[in-house]
């Protein structure tokens, strides 16, 4: 502060009295805002479980209408598709909902607004307002700035058409021709473009990226609505990337209307278990943590396979993820905690609602212990976490990385608290008795601290009646 001159220093003066005016509405929009997307970020790994439910009761239901394979990818496909787009469409409503609720801290400007009215003199101040006009929300938090998710695949249908190519319709009017290895925009508008995006998400192996392809006018839209909804794309050409970069910047696309073209179509490459569960074992991403209870302690059907890998027999996941379906959020968020290395879990001093509904479940016993669908449970969803924790870009990560905790992160928390409040125990018996060393009491004070109090003797009146 000594180095600064005077103005840096009203400068920084007016950003503290900020600051200290807008905390209580800035620190309430910041609770209730970890509060959704910790809400939300569970929602999303019990939708997984829900998809997972979906694939397998799709390919089964399908099979036994002798269904083709490729017409029950497409079936697939779209349903999962139906499944995301819902979730998406309910936390933003959630959001916005929130945010209308919670009180809205003052903004940067209008704070410089009525500190001027009170400093009319404050030269400093009228430069601050010139850069504060340029972003006027700037102080408020809001964060449902952007642009509400679209809603295009709840009228959307897949059938078979005449040629046994699987069609996706509204009504009588085919949007896109799945041809198997590509999905064919018949009708180009953004909302028909934005459903087979969508659709082609959960089709093809959309880490790996959606190959666009038609005339340029189509790639460079289809390109923007990627970059909105966050699908990593395999073209090159460097005008289809600054599309995508457009859409990656939430940059609200205008609506166009343009004439068909034969070849536009997204591609990619073809994602794995679309239409069935795999058959056998399945690999799962584990906390190290579950790695070494394991190892102490192994669990029938359940097998180390390498270092952060173990496998679970398919009915078992499967089984899994329909009981994470099934439970609320509440449910969820408490058996997230759970400690596989005690019998109960660590969930015994859950309320009674909480051990009801995961005893309900069968993911408690009568006695209250963990039961082997219990366990399969917390793994199942430790192996979903650690995979969207992965998947987050390096700017993402500071931010978001919180709301995906395992069980391990959880229990090993949960121990460094209580190692915290142990040292910090330690630490003041210690002061104590450096203090008594210091100043020792007198032997008068030592004898009044140890001799427990007398008692006060009974009034007479009250031991008569005993007595009586």
């Amino acid at each position: 502060m000594e180095n600064l001159t005077p103005e840096q220093q009203q400068r920084i003066a007016l950003l503290e009295a900020f600051e200290a005016i807008t905390a209580p509405e800035r620190d309430a929009r910041h609770g209730q805002m970890e509060l959704h997307e910790q809400e939300f970020r569970e929602k999303w790994l019990q939708l997984q479980s829900s998809m997972e439910a979906t694939r397998s009761d799709q390919h089964a239901k399908l099979k036994e209408q002798n269904a083709s394979e490729s017409s029950i990818a497409a079936s697939v496909a779209i349903e999962l598709a139906k499944l995301s787009e819902g979730y998406y469409a309910e936390k933003d409503k959630a959001a916005r909902q929130l945010d209308g609720d919670l009180p809205r801290p003052k903004s940067w400007l209008e704070f410089l607004k009525e500190s001027k009215l009170e400093q009319p003199d404050a030269s400093v101040i009228d430069a601050l307002i010139v850069e504060a006009e340029a972003a006027p929300e700037l102080g408020q938090n809001d964060f449902t700035s952007q642009i509400a998710p679209n809603v295009v695949l709840s009228d959307l249908q897949a059938r078979e058409g005449k040629d046994g190519v699987m069609e996706y319709a509204r009504g009588m009017t085919v949007a896109v021709r799945d041809v198997g290895d590509r999905l064919d925009v018949r009708k180009i508008d953004d909302r028909d473009i934005e459903a087979a995006l969508k659709i082609a998400a959960k089709k093809f192996d959309i880490d790996k990226g959606l190959l666009l392809t038609g005339d340029t006018a189509f790639k460079v839209r289809a390109a923007e609505i990627s970059g909105q909804l966050g699908y990593p794309l395999q073209n090159t050409e460097p005008d289809v990337l600054r599309a995508w970069m457009r859409g990656k910047q939430a940059a609200k696309g205008i609506q166009h209307t343009r004439s068909p073209v034969i070849d536009a179509g997204i591609s990619g490459d073809p994602a794995n278990n679309l239409t069935m569960a795999a058959v056998g074992q399945s690999t799962l991403r584990a906390d190290p943590r579950t790695i070494e209870i394991l190892l102490k302690k192994p669990v029938a059907g359940v097998e180390l396979v390498g270092n952060d890998k173990i496998s679970m027999p398919d009915a078992r996941m499967l089984a899994a993820h329909a009981s994470i379906k099934d439970l609320g959020y509440q449910a969820i968020h408490q058996l997230a905690r759970a400690d596989l290395e005690k019998p109960d879990g660590g969930l015994g001093s859950s309320s009674p609602d909480i051990v009801s509904a995961l005893v309900e479940k069968g993911l408690l016993d009568a006695d209250g212990k963990l039961t082997p669908l219990g366990g399969d449970v917390v793994m199942v969803r430790d192996d979903r976490v650690i995979r969207e924790r992965d998947a987050l870009e390096p700017a993402q990560r500071a931010s978001a990385e919180q709301y995906f905790r395992t069980s391990g992160d959880y229990v090993r928390e949960a121990y460094a608290r209580e190692r915290e409040m142990v040292a910090t125990e330690v630490a003041q018996e210690k002061e104590d008795q450096a203090e008594e060393k210091e100043h020792p009491l007198h032997d008068t004070e030592k004898v009044s601290q140890l001799t427990p109090p007398k008692p006060i003797a009974r009034q007479p009146q009250l031991e008569e009646s005993l007595e009586l």
